[in-house]
């Protein structure tokens, strides 16, 4: 079975970031963030959460899909908890 406390939450406390443009580890997030800079002044890990969904709902390629997934996961896991 797959341990995702002992990889993945190392794996985010490691590329934690607070500005969604560091993301440089991950193409399509980076290729989001471009493609969202283009039409506002700031884009928020929000931002690229949201989009990632809508491309997620939209993708019949399965090799894309899974980028897209891959993506989102490394936003998630790179995004901190709102405690409010």
């Amino acid at each position: 079975m797959y341990d995702m406390f002992s990889t993945d939450l190392k794996l985010a406390d490691y590329i934690h970031v607070s500005n969604p443009e560091n993301y440089s580890g991950n193409q399509v997030v980076s290729s989001i963030c471009r493609e969202l800079k283009q039409h506002r002044q700031s884009v928020s890990n929000k931002d690229i959460i949201l989009r990632l969904i809508t491309l997620i709902e939209a993708e019949q390629d399965a090799n894309q899909h899974d980028a897209y997934l891959k993506a989102l996961e490394y936003v998630v896991y790179s995004t901190p908890d709102d405690l409010d």
